[in-house]
């Protein structure tokens, strides 16, 4: 199976112009032979601060614009990853949408997702092409274990992980070498193939749309399971990662360490967590 992960410019709060590149990459990809493609994070309109977030830089899955999108890529037999901001009822979030032939599969939303307006998801879906399973995390979902986790347990052989890394200049360098290392060991850890998309973001003085002074760099990877690099973008270039995954390796599965954890360990880790939480609400109250 052929997978690519796209590289490149955004254009924030121009879904317009964000859109025709997703048909461009969309296109290179079929004609790859790729099956699935995902773009980055919140890529229709963008990634923003609290500040300068508007309500307009949100997608309503069931309204008019997307039912528009959908009609847009029915031509493409490539299933398209698309990220968004989502409007849900009262809340937004971080989504990416599964598309195929102009239908709506299914949607991922952020479990780690940290800005005031976006809203957590608690859902851990698992999607299928021929038979093959893959997940989703975005972006600082990658930096936790559970995500992933989950999803390998769940079956998923190949997990996309769609970033928007817009990084304050001095936090640039340490950032991306943290970043890859996560992916690595999301690989080895999980036994699954791992793909990034990412944005490029030149220097944008003057008009920070995260609040701050910073860069988007890229450095997308393709891993196989041992965390080797099948296929690589380099930095502050675009780039479509195309990679062809064994077949017979995808259906075979790969190693389920997590198999060998006993009932005592897994309520270990589980106790700890509730302490941790425990800990956490005492001192929201005050009480230490």
């Amino acid at each position: 199976m052929k997978i690519a992960t796209f590289q490149g410019p955004v254009v924030f709060g121009d879904a317009k112009a964000n859109l025709a590149t997703t048909e461009a990459a969309l296109t290179e990809a079929e004609s790859r032979g790729v099956e699935i493609l995902a773009m980055p994070e919140t890529f229709v309109h963008g990634f923003f601060s609290a500040e300068k977030f508007k309500p307009e830089f949100t997608v309503d899955l069931k309204g008019a614009f997307f039912q528009g999108v959908l009609q847009r890529f029915q031509k493409f037999e490539c299933m398209l990853l698309l990220g968004l901001n989502e409007w849900r009822g009262n809340d937004v979030f971080n989504t990416v949408a599964v598309i195929e032939k102009g239908e709506l599969l299914g949607t991922y939303s952020k479990t780690y997702a940290y800005l005031s307006y976006e809203t957590r998801g608690d859902q851990f879906p698992v999607f299928e092409r021929r038979g093959i399973k893959f997940g989703i995390n975005i972006c600082a979902d990658t930096s936790y274990i559970e995500p992933a986790r989950i999803l390998a347990m769940k079956g998923a052989q190949i997990i996309f992980t769609p970033h928007f890394n817009y990084i304050g200049y001095e936090h640039v360098a340490n950032h991306t070498t943290e970043v890859r290392n996560h992916h690595v060991a999301m690989a080895i850890n999980n036994g699954v193939y791992v793909a990034r998309s990412n944005v490029v973001v030149p220097e944008t003085v003057g008009t920070e749309p995260l609040g701050y002074a910073g860069v988007g760099v890229g450095d997308c990877v393709i891993l196989d399971r041992r965390g080797k690099v099948l296929a690589e973008a380099g930095i502050s270039r675009k780039a479509l990662l195309v990679a062809d995954l064994p077949d017979e390796d995808l259906r075979q599965g790969g190693p389920q360490r997590w198999r060998q954890t006993s009932p005592s360990i897994a309520a270990a880790l589980y106790d700890e967590y509730q302490q941790m939480f425990a800990r956490h609400e005492n001192v929201s109250l005050g009480k230490q």
